[in-house]
Parts: structure tokens; sequence; C-alpha cells
């Protein structure tokens, strides 16, 4: 039984086809066929792939909405990314653009993609009374 050897390139998009040309049975008075093989591209927990780009959502609290908040993302590779929205609001669905962070774009080794993060507010499910005095008062300073 004879092997072979596959090479995935990295950026390689979904559903595109690696032919290796001579490389199937060949038979007496037959030239060896070739061998398709085709990338399916599986779902991760954490990106979504759309085209060059990947797209996340990170959950954050109403106090880190408001006051802002630090993040490390592992990235695919195992770099890391860092987001940095300190003493900034973070208004719910907001989508942010972090350049050159995406996937390496098919055949052109030197480009890539962005990453995508669409910040989630997670709201509280109820206050506590002092909390819901605490509010009043400062939107009725704001």
């Amino acid at each position: 039984m004879d092997s072979l050897m596959i090479w995935v390139e990295k950026g390689t998009p979904d559903n595109h086809f690696i032919t290796y040309k001579d490389a199937a049975d060949e038979f007496i008075n037959v030239r060896a066929g070739s061998i398709n093989i085709k990338v399916i591209q599986l779902d991760h927990d954490v990106f979504e792939r759309k085209g060059n780009d990947l797209k996340t959502r990170i959950h954050i609290s109403l106090k880190e909405a408001l006051v802002g908040f630090e993040r490390e993302l592992k990235h695919l590779d195992g770099h890391i990314v860092n987001i940095d929205r300190r003493d900034k609001v973070t208004k719910p669905g907001l989508m942010e653009r972090f350049k050159d962070e995406g996937m390496p774009v098919f055949e052109q080794y030197s480009e890539t993609g962005d990453l995508l993060v669409t910040y989630i507010v997670e709201m509280p499910d109820k206050l506590s009374e002092e909390q819901k005095v605490l509010f009043k008062e400062f939107f009725a300073a704001a």
C-alpha cells in the first residue's frame, strides 16, 4: 500500500480542490490517474471564517461595557490578540476590526484578513433595591 503526503496551505479556502496528477493506481497500458482532494472547513468553537476574515463574539458584563475592560484572545495559531477597551464605553453589538489578524490570504503569503470582534453585553437578570437607587441617582445626575 502506497501513501501520499498531503500539504494544505494556510488560508486554503473551503471547498478548494488539491490535485495530485499521476498519483493514483496505474495498470498495464493505462496511465496513472489523478487524486483529487477536497478541503472541507470544520466549524470552530471560537472563530467563524468569512472569506479571509475571522469573526468572533466576546461576552462582557454591563460593568465592563460601561467602564471598560481588557482581554486576551488566543488566536488559531496560538498567538495572543490583546483587546484593550479600558476607559471606553462598549455598546451592545459593537463590532471592532483588528487589521491583519484574520486568515492568511491563499497563495499571497504576505497578506492576511481581519479579525472582527462583536461584543455581547450580558445584562443582569435583576437589580437589588440598593442598586436601583444608585442607578437612579447616577442617571439623574447625568
